[in-house]
Parts: C-alpha cells; sequence; structure tokens
C-alpha cells in the first residue's frame, strides 16, 4: 500500500466519523486496506493520490465489462440527456425485455426493479404466486 497523502488521510478521517468502520460498501473494516478510489478503466483502478491498482473484485462481480467501458459508457451520456430512473415505463424496458425473453430459454416474461425493495417485493409475488 502506498504512504497515505494529507488528503486521502483527510478523507478515511472523515470516512471513519460518518460511515460505520469507515466504509460504505463491503471493503474491509482493517483501515490499512481501505483506500478511495477516483476513477477506473478496464480493469485498474487509481486512488485519490493516483496509484494504480488492478480491481480483482471488479465492483463485486457486477463491472464484468471493465471500468469506464467506452459504448456502455456512451450509451449512458446519451440516455442521461433524455433523463434516468422514470417512474413510468421507457421504450428501452420493452426492447431489453424482449431481448432477455430471447436469449433466455425458459424466461416468458421479464420484470425490473430499480432497488432491492423492489427486487424482494417481486420475490414474494412470483413466490406467492406459484404456491
Amino acid at each position: 500500500m502506498a504512504q497515505r497523502t494529507p488528503q486521502e488521510r483527510r478523507l478515511l478521517d472523515m470516512a471513519a466519523q460518518y460511515m460505520p468502520g469507515g466504509t460504505n460498501g463491503n471493503q474491509s473494516f482493517n483501515e490499512d486496506l481501505n483506500f478511495l478510489v477516483r476513477e477506473g478503466r478496464g480493469s485498474h483502478v487509481w486512488d485519490v493520490d493516483g496509484n494504480e491498482y488492478i480491481d480483482y473484485p471488479m465492483g463485486l462481480g457486477a463491472v464484468v465489462l471493465g471500468h469506464n467501458y467506452p459504448s456502455v459508457s456512451e450509451a449512458i451520456k446519451k440516455q442521461l440527456d433524455d433523463g434516468i430512473s422514470f417512474s413510468l415505463m421507457h421504450p428501452l424496458e420493452v426492447e431489453l425485455s424482449e431481448l432477455l425473453t430471447d436469449i433466455i430459454p425458459w424466461s416468458d416474461m421479464v420484470r425490473f426493479g430499480k432497488n432491492g425493495s423492489d427486487a424482494t417485493t417481486g420475490a414474494v409475488r412470483g413466490a406467492r404466486a406459484y404456491t
């Protein structure tokens, strides 16, 4: 681990003051293993001091294409201009639903959720309907 700079020390001290264990994620509660990521490209991340690391967990599995994957980043930027996280359906949801039911042989329909509560509610409703 690189030597901590005053900037990183200040941020880690703030994290310890406002977040249990000084972390707001699945990082180690061992402060010596924590650092603050400023950016990521591909399989690499850089901390607030510019030190480069390989991100072996890749967002705990959620970053399968790597950080800042060009076509994904461009699609996100394009969609930001039109708005995000609508309470009503968007045409992309319909298109993605069709694609998912085409590529997942046992899937007849798709249900999306925007948070853990949506996912849990959907799972409970599905279980109730089945039983």
